[in-house]
């Protein structure tokens, strides 16, 4: 009797060993899943395929805490962020006067001596 509930235990703390030992091995793919990572696929591979050696877990690892989440740009706006409206441009009646730069075509002001874009020389 003793024997049956020793094997028991023995069966209970194996599978408890494998369940502890797979949880840890995926921790990667996990953090990669749950940070919505644009590489998941990747990272899951690697870490199925090559986690059984230190540096592909590692890598791994690595890669799952340093990519990007799904569907940001580097760079970008926060989007609470106020967006500058663009200046109304001045109404054109027939007593504007536009000039414009001979070398890249910008509007410049018709007293001005140089373009204020390009730099260059106007008459």
């Amino acid at each position: 009797m003793d024997h049956l509930f020793f094997g028991s235990m023995m069966m209970i703390a194996v599978i408890a060993a494998i369940t502890v030992g797979v949880a840890i091995y995926f921790i990667p793919s996990v953090i990669a899943y749950s940070r919505s990572a644009r590489n998941f696929l990747a990272i899951f591979l690697l870490n199925l395929f090559l986690g059984w050696s230190l540096l592909g877990w590692l890598g791994s690892l690595i890669w799952a805490l340093l990519d990007e989440k799904r569907g940001s740009q580097q760079g970008s706006v926060a989007p609470s962020a106020p967006v500058a409206a663009p200046l109304p441009s001045p109404p054109t009646t027939a007593t504007t006067v536009v000039a414009y730069c001979s070398r890249c075509g910008q509007t410049v002001a018709p007293d001005d001596r140089y373009c204020a874009h390009c730099g260059h020389g106007l008459p």
